[in-house]
């Protein structure tokens, strides 16, 4: 409609402001400005039934008409003769355009019907407004074949473009409908792996990072998006890979120490390769990555066990061989006391003698317990009695009666029902007890607790595992940050006269219940032992 009115404006209103004339004639200029007329009140009701007909049926009317307007100016600007008969052609596109095929076919047909009978009747002078032709016969029917050739030839061509544009746009369309659902899916393959993905460009910078990427590295996807890689991996090797693509295998695998977005040092598994054009060129690098951190230190552990248990069956070995003739020295020891008149200096010393023995085997005995622990007899038993049993003989002991200290108990639930070794459980009570009462020297106060928990991610683990939590937390001297790594270790210790086993055979025995135990200390404010026993 726009088109149409810019069109008649432009052509008709310049032929008039121009004052060009084929012919002279009274009915030329004021049927000029009929058309003009015409055409604005045609494009006005179109535009009024534009939304209250099919737009299929708006272009059959439009074009109708506008052949009309043109085959009226056609007939008073010389017939056959006239310069405005290139006008159908715009009546034509158009409906190649809309109707495609069928419309354009159709427009054309109607073309040459309307401008066949104007020539017709010019030919035959039978309306006398129109002009006697000038051209032979021949001529005549020439220019008329070549016109009606050319609306259909127009017509033909134009549908024929636009229906390679159109069934083209419909490809297009399928295609791009194809690409979005593949990007999609891509996409959602990409965010749904439980592995790190990492894709470059040919200069390095990040242009993929999947939301397994951002759990491991702690970095968010716009905070890297275009930025260099080594600023989020710091791994030289990535750097080799990036710039030798020949020299690189087509993955390549290796392993990398590498800073979280916090500084914490994880380790990182890489499959690394590039990604090539169809001529082979690199266009970046994609690297798919896991975070191995736990799975070393789990490794590093199962190592340490079983270095441990090596040491444990020789050293029980030997505390064995160390432990009969070392009962055979006290036995024999105290038959000389008894029957052996000592001075008292000699008898001094004897004393002393029975008493290291006394000692030295209770050594013994402590480390067999942690070298070769004795198998668990599990039974269902109530951790609370266990506790109560083991504070009733702490009260009774000398260590507890020569202090000023108070023991408070804190039972979340009365029943907390757990399958547990009674004997074992009850020494790490008994020996976590009995170091808090020594760390104690000044009185204070030690507090037992228990209650139900769930075990929440600690030491890699992430589902929650019905069980129970203890803990002893005392007011004492506290443990200094240096050594409360050590703790656990055995025959470490910090205390005149221990043996350094203690805790040693707390951390085996709650291990073999599948338990943890952590420890959280402040020196000058006390420290608290947290048991984590699962029931299962």
């Amino acid at each position: 409609m726009v088109t149409r009115v810019t069109v008649v404006t432009l052509f008709l209103g310049s032929f008039l402001f121009l004052g060009i004339r084929h012919k002279e004639g009274p009915f030329v200029v004021p049927t000029f400005y009929f058309l003009i007329a015409a055409t604005y009140l045609f494009t006005l009701i179109y535009a009024i039934l534009f939304k209250r007909v099919s737009l299929k049926t708006s272009t059959y009317l439009q074009i109708v008409g506008d052949i009309i307007l043109i085959t009226v100016l056609v007939s008073v600007t010389e017939g056959i003769e006239s310069p405005f008969v290139f006008l159908y052609l715009f009546s034509i596109i158009p409906a190649a355009i809309m109707l495609y095929r069928s419309g354009a076919l159709a427009a054309a047909s109607a073309a040459s019907i309307f401008y066949g009978t104007i020539a017709d009747l010019q030919y035959y002078n039978s309306l006398s407004f129109l002009s006697e032709t000038t051209l032979p016969g021949k001529t005549f029917l020439y220019v008329l074949t070549l016109h009606i050739v050319a609306f259909f030839a127009v017509a033909y061509l134009s549908s024929s473009g636009v229906e390679t544009l159109r069934r083209m746009r419909e490809e297009l369309r399928a295609k791009d409908s194809d690409l979005v659902e593949l990007q999609a899916f891509n996409a959602n393959v990409a965010q749904c792996m439980s592995t790190g993905l990492l894709i470059t460009d040919e200069q390095g910078r990040i242009t993929s990072f999947n939301r397994a990427a951002e759990e491991i590295t702690g970095y968010k996807w716009e905070e890297v998006r275009g930025r260099p890689y080594l600023e989020v991996l710091p791994a030289n090797k990535l750097e080799d890979i990036l710039n030798n693509v020949e020299s690189i295998l087509p993955i390549y695998r290796f392993e990398s120490e590498v800073p979280r977005k916090d500084g914490v040092q994880i380790t990182l598994g890489l499959n690394v390769s590039h990604l090539k054009d169809e001529s082979g060129h690199s266009k970046g690098i994609i690297g798919i990555f896991q975070d191995l951190t736990k799975i070393k230190e789990m490794e590093m552990e199962v190592k340490k066990r079983e270095k441990m248990a090596m040491i444990g069956e020789l050293a029980a070995g030997m505390a064995h061989e160390i432990r009969n003739p070392l009962a055979s020295l006290s036995g024999s020891m105290q038959i000389l006391k008894q029957e052996l008149s000592l001075k008292e200096d000699h008898a001094r010393l004897m004393e002393i003698a029975l008493r290291e023995m006394d000692r030295l085997n209770t050594t013994i005995t402590e480390f067999l317990i942690y070298a070769k622990p004795t198998p668990l007899q599990k039974r269902l038993m109530n951790i609370n009695d266990l506790l109560l049993d083991t504070i009733d003989l702490l009260k009774n002991s000398d260590n507890f009666r020569s202090s000023n200290i108070s023991i408070q108990t804190e039972f979340k639930e009365e029943q907390l029902v757990l399958p547990v070794d009674p004997h074992q459980m009850s020494q790490v009570f008994w020996n976590l007890s009995l170091n808090a009462i020594q760390s104690m020297s000044n009185g204070g106060v030690l507090t037992v607790s228990s209650r139900r928990s769930g075990m929440k991610r600690f030491e890699g683990i992430s589902n929650k595992i019905e069980g129970a939590e203890i803990i002893f937390r005392d007011s004492g001297e506290g443990i200094n940050e240096e050594i409360i790594d050590k703790i656990f270790l055995p025959f470490y210790t910090t205390k005149e006269g221990g043996s350094g086993l203690g805790l040693a055979i707390v951390h085996r025995i709650i291990e073999g219940h599948n338990g943890r135990i952590y420890v959280k200390s402040k020196p000058g404010k006390g420290t608290q032992f947290t048991l984590y026993i699962p029931a299962e």
